[in-house]
C-alpha cells in the first residue's frame, strides 16, 4: 500500500487491478443502496445453497471446494442467520478487520456448515470506513483494492466467494464493489427510497470503474412479494416493467432482472434467523431430513413467538424458491465469466 500515494502514475494502480481481476471471477457481491431490502438473507441463503451443490459434488466422488461467506455489515446479522452469535468464534469483526486493514492473518470460521466458510462482522466492523478513508488521504483509491488483495490471495481455495456490504457507508460500498465481479441486487419493497437505493448502487458501480473494470450487475431479484399459484402478482409485474425502463434508461440490460422471485413468507424469514438456520436447512430441519452428528433427526424447528412447529410444506416451498433463485443467479455469473475471459483473451 505504501507504494502508492496521490501522486502515484494511474498506470502503476492499473498494473495492480490487471493482477487481481482473474483471481477474483468466483467473487459475488449482494448489496443496494437502501437498507432493509434483504441483502444478508439473501447473502446468506445463496452462499448456503451454493455449499449445498459443493456438499452433494463431494458426495458423488467429484471435486468440491468450500463456499466463502463474508458479510462487512457491523449488525454482524450473519451470526444469527448462521447460528454463531456469541459462539468462540464470534469475535465480533475484529479479526477480520484486522485483516483488510492491518495485514494480519485472515480469520475464517470453517464448516459452519457442510461446505460453508465465513468471516465474522460486528461492532469492530464500524472502525472500518474511519481506518478506509485515513488511509485514502495518503494512497488515493489504492485503500479501496485492500479487500480484493486479500481475496485474491485466498480465491483458489473456494469455488464461490459471496460477499454482503451495507448500504450505510459509501467507503464500504466501494471496498466491497472493488472485490467483487458480480453483483447481486436484492429488492424486497416497491417505494422510491428502494428505486433510490438502486439507482445509487448503478452510479455508485460506474464510480469505481477505474479499480474494478470488470465489475457489473448479474442479477436483480425479488424477496417477499406474494405467489399466487406459484406466479407473480400484479404489484410485482409493476414493479418488473418500472425498473425495466430504468435500467434502459441508463443503458443497462433489463434482461438483469430476474423472472422468478422469493415469496412472502415472513414468519418462515423470521423462524430462518431464530434458528439459525437458512431456508433449505429449516426446510429439511421440519421434514425431519436433517440428521445430526449421531445420524438422528434434529428437532423439528418452531417459531419462537407461539412455538408452533414449523410447517414441513411451507418450508420446503420457500427453500424451492431459493433454490430456483441461486440457479439463475450462477447462470448469469458463469455467462458473464465467459465474457470476461474471452475480453482478455
Amino acid at each position: 500500500m505504501s507504494q502508492f500515494t496521490a501522486m502515484t502514475s494511474p498506470d502503476r494502480l492499473q498494473e495492480l487491478v490487471q493482477q487481481l481481476r482473474p483471481r477474483l471471477r468466483n467473487v459475488v457481491g449482494v448489496t443496494i443502496g437502501k437498507g432493509g431490502e434483504g441483502k444478508t438473507t439473501t447473502g446468506v441463503n445463496l452462499s448456503y445453497m451454493l455449499a449445498q451443490e459443493q456438499a452433494y459434488l463431494a458426495e458423488e466422488g467429484h471435486e468440491a471446494k468450500p463456499v466463502l461467506f463474508i458479510e462487512l455489515d457491523r449488525n454482524g446479522n450473519g451470526r444469527l442467520d448462521l447460528n454463531i452469535l456469541g459462539s468462540e468464534y464470534d469475535d465480533d469483526g475484529h479479526g477480520f478487520v484486522e485483516a483488510v486493514t492491518e495485514d494480519k492473518a485472515f480469520t475464517v470460521v470453517r464448516n459452519v456448515k457442510p461446505y460453508l466458510d465465513m468471516t465474522v462482522a460486528g461492532k469492530a466492523n464500524a472502525s472500518l470506513p474511519t481506518e478506509i478513508s485515513r488511509l485514502a488521504g495518503k494512497h488515493a483509491q489504492a485503500p479501496y483494492l485492500m479487500l480484493a488483495m486479500l481475496l485474491a490471495q485466498i480465491s483458489h481455495h473456494y469455488a464461490w466467494i459471496v460477499v454482503d456490504f451495507s448500504p450505510g457507508d459509501e467507503s464500504i460500498q466501494r471496498l466491497g464493489l472493488a472485490a467483487v465481479t458480480h453483483l447481486v441486487t436484492p429488492v424486497k419493497n416497491s417505494d422510491d427510497a428502494m428505486i433510490g437505493g438502486l439507482q445509487a448502487v448503478a452510479e455508485l458501480v460506474a464510480d469505481v470503474r477505474l479499480i474494478n473494470p470488470e465489475l457489473g450487475i448479474a442479477a436483480i431479484g425479488f424477496l417477499g412479494f406474494k405467489k399466487i399459484d406459484g406466479q407473480a402478482t400484479s404489484e410485482l409485474d409493476a414493479l418488473r416493467v418500472r425498473i425495466e425502463v430504468l435500467l434502459e434508461a441508463a443503458e443497462l440490460d433489463p434482461g438483469l432482472v430476474m423472472r422468478d422471485h422469493i415469496r412472502d413468507s415472513r414468519a418462515l424469514a423470521v423462524a430462518c434467523r431464530n434458528n439459525g438456520m437458512p431456508a433449505r436447512e429449516l426446510a429439511l430441519a421440519a421434514n425431519e431430513m436433517l440428521m445430526d452428528e449421531k445420524g438422528e433427526p434434529v428437532p423439528r424447528p418452531r417459531y419462537h413467538t407461539n412455538n408452533r412447529l414449523v410447517e414441513p410444506d411451507k418450508a420446503l416451498d420457500l427453500a424451492e424458491d431459493w433454490n430456483t433463485f441461486t440457479g439463475d443467479v450462477i447462470k448469469r455469473v458463469v455467462s458473464r465469466n465467459i465474457e470476461l475471459q474471452g475480453a482478455a483473451a
